[in-house]
């Protein structure tokens, strides 16, 4: 089957397609309403967004995702739990996720561009008042109640004056042991300071030498946190006994004496730091804080903290905490996101969290205080390409995307069609080669038919005529021929035809003749 033949049945079948209009009908229906389905699906795909979270931060997640939902946005949270801050930075890192809270003091959350501070976090050493040594033993009360009555039944016997001079003296002595027991239970280091100073109200980071210190779990509070401020202060942590202790178990630790001193970070008002406070508070007596009064110095050799105090009730409690201010170090809970992740989607999420930020501190009381890294170009951290367009107000409209696109396009639009209607005149220019072949082909079988030998080449040459006949028909159904062409072929094949019979005509008078010569001379 010759190309031409080929190409004739299918156009044939087409043909035959086309002719039933029902059908053609429902199958363009079919293919239309695909298309239309598959661009709206395409163009309101959720983009999900893989966010790890430890366990403190589950419920973050939770409240953006509903202010998400409650926003009609196109895109989706979807949490990866994990264990805790490592295992966070390890899930970003490996790509199992694509946004992470991470904290500042971390050293992988400085790898990743920041989309939002979530909080500010701050340490806190508490120190649990000692009310088990201000408790009197029955027999020294007994004994030095009995002393108390017999000196002043003496002193009256003996006269006003003197019994006034001999218990002034005893009232004396008893406020210094009072004073004495209460400056004790602060410190150990009472010969260090006067008992009645009022400019020391806080603790010392030195005097956790020798001391207890429990870690309370469920909070940002590590033993490296700890160890940090320790080293600076040069006191070694084998100086220091550290025991995790379980918020659940603080009270009954802090009743059995089981530690002298409390290590908690989290939010100032957030519920661990208040917590701690509220276990740590004995008979309705507020615990008493150790000061790192160093955190200035601590922070510009850790970049990732900062110094900040904490205003004086800040903790709560009856009588409020702390009395005075506080100075302790802070860092900052981060979310960030992938470098390579979709700028346009974090940009819609960084809108969503900032325009949302009284909703999601509601729904976490004290735990979330939103706020917006610095978009310096010196500051510590880097922002996120998309949160940055959205706190510098330079979110792109569609034609600032595609403007430049748009107007280059029309610029080399115009070559393409040139090259287009190029190669539409090559094309008109091949099939008027395939006419002239096909005419050429005549005229050869022409040539051929004038000097055939005998008649079996007649006959070939016949059969050569009537293929060509066919693939001039095929040629013509698929392009237009004008009445020039037509006739050009019309008179070629009307001369072929003759050429053909007359040859043949002539072949056979010769056989005739030289039949007729042959049986006259024999």
């Amino acid at each position: 089957m010759s190309i031409e033949s080929l190409e004739h049945m299918v156009r044939s079948r087409m043909r035959m397609f086309l002719r039933h209009t029902w059908l053609v009908t429902i199958l363009g229906t079919v293919v239309l309403g695909a298309a239309g389905w598959a661009g709206f699906y395409f163009t309101t795909k959720s983009e999900h967004m893989r966010i790890a979270a430890g366990p403190l931060d589950s419920k973050f997640v939770q409240a953006l995702s509903n202010q998400i939902a409650n926003s009609h946005r196109d895109i989706a949270l979807q949490i990866v739990p994990t264990q805790g801050s490592r295992e966070t930075a390890q899930a970003i890192t490996k790509g199992d996720a694509d946004l992470a809270i991470l904290p500042s003091n971390l050293d992988d959350s400085l790898n990743w561009p920041v989309v939002a501070i979530l909080r500010q976090n701050v340490m806190v050493l508490i120190v649990p008042p000692a009310v088990a040594a201000n408790k009197p033993t029955s027999s020294a009360s007994a004994a030095s109640a009995k002393t108390a009555k017999s000196g002043s039944s003496g002193g009256k016997s003996a006269g006003g004056s003197k019994g006034d001079a001999a218990a002034k003296p005893a009232k004396s002595a008893k406020g210094a042991k009072n004073a004495k027991s209460a400056k004790s239970d602060d410190s150990d280091d009472s010969d260090d300071s006067d008992s009645g100073d009022d400019s020391d109200k806080f603790g010392k980071v030195s005097q956790l030498a020798g001391k207890r210190v429990g870690i309370v779990g469920g909070n940002e509070a590590t033993t490296g946190l700890l160890e940090l401020v320790l080293n600076h202060y040069g006191l070694p942590l084998d100086k220091v006994t550290l025991s995790p202790i379980d918020p659940n178990n603080l009270a009954d630790a802090i009743k059995n004496n089981q530690i002298d001193a409390l290590f908690v970070a989290g939010a100032a008002t957030g519920r661990a730091v208040s917590d701690a406070v509220a276990a740590a508070t004995v008979n309705g007596k507020a615990p008493t804080f150790i000061e790192i009064d160093q955190a200035d110095g601590i922070a510009k050799r850790n970049p990732a903290f900062g110094s900040v105090d904490i205003d004086a009730g800040t903790f709560g409690g009856n009588p409020p905490t702390p009395d005075d201010s506080l100075t302790t170090l802070s860092f900052d809970e981060y979310l960030v996101a992938r470098k390579s992740f979709s700028e346009p989607t974090i940009d819609t999420l960084s809108k969503i969290i900032y325009s949302s930020r009284q909703a999601l501190a509601g729904a976490l009381p004290g735990e979330i205080k939103i706020t917006a890294p610095s978009t310096d170009k010196d500051a510590d951290v880097v922002v996120h390409p998309g949160a940055l367009a959205y706190l510098s107000d330079s979110q792109q409209s569609f034609f600032d995307k595609y403007g430049d696109d748009i107007f280059y396009g029309m610029l080399i639009f115009p070559v393409f069609g040139s090259a287009i209607a190029g190669l539409a005149s090559y094309l008109r220019s091949d099939s008027r080669t395939r006419r002239l072949r096909l005419l050429q082909r005549v005229l050869d079988l022409v040539r051929k038919a004038h000097t055939a030998p005998n008649l079996e080449t007649i006959d070939q040459l016949q059969v050569d005529a009537d293929n060509l006949v066919i693939a001039i028909i095929h040629q013509c159904e698929h392009e237009e021929f004008d009445e020039t062409v037509r006739m050009s072929f019309a008179f070629a094949l009307d001369q072929l035809r003759f050429t053909i019979a007359a040859r043949r005509a002539a072949i056979v008078g010769q056989a005739g003749a030289a039949a007729g010569a042959k049986a006259a001379a024999a």
